[in-house]
């Protein structure tokens, strides 16, 4: 038998049992006792908490800070970003790769086909040595 706090639990009070059953996936039931006063384990509380707060450091440390707002990824400096702007990193980290590698090969091309030359501050740096 669980521990019951008369009056409730007051992280449950500002939310219905229906949204609690549904985010930590139990029965509405389960949810009207712990609205009633039985505590609910350490881990639906968590989940409740970052439901209500969004704040991600609560799941991890390394994520201190940063909240879950609107659906939105918020950063400690307020920066907003969107499911798609986070899906989109490895493809932005992709297209940077393939224009640094075209931009090797390009120099490279000119060294072998001897049109390289260097940069005009190069060659002043040159000239005074």
């Amino acid at each position: 038998m669980r521990l019951f706090k008369p009056g409730g639990i007051p992280e449950l009070n500002d939310i219905s049992a229906e949204l609690i059953a549904e985010i930590c996936r139990v029965t509405s039931r389960t949810a009207r006792r712990w609205k009633r006063g039985e505590y609910p384990p350490f881990t639906a509380l968590k989940v409740i908490q970052l439901y209500k707060e969004g704040e991600l450091g609560e799941i991890d440390l390394k994520w201190a800070h940063w909240r879950l707002k609107g659906g939105l990824l918020v950063s400690p400096d307020g920066q907003q970003f969107t499911p798609g702007d986070v899906m989109s990193i490895q493809w932005l980290r992709m297209q940077i790769q393939s224009y640094q590698r075209d931009q090797r090969f390009i120099l490279q091309s000119d060294w072998i086909d001897q049109k390289w030359r260097p940069a005009p501050e190069q060659e002043e740096s040159r000239a005074s040595a």
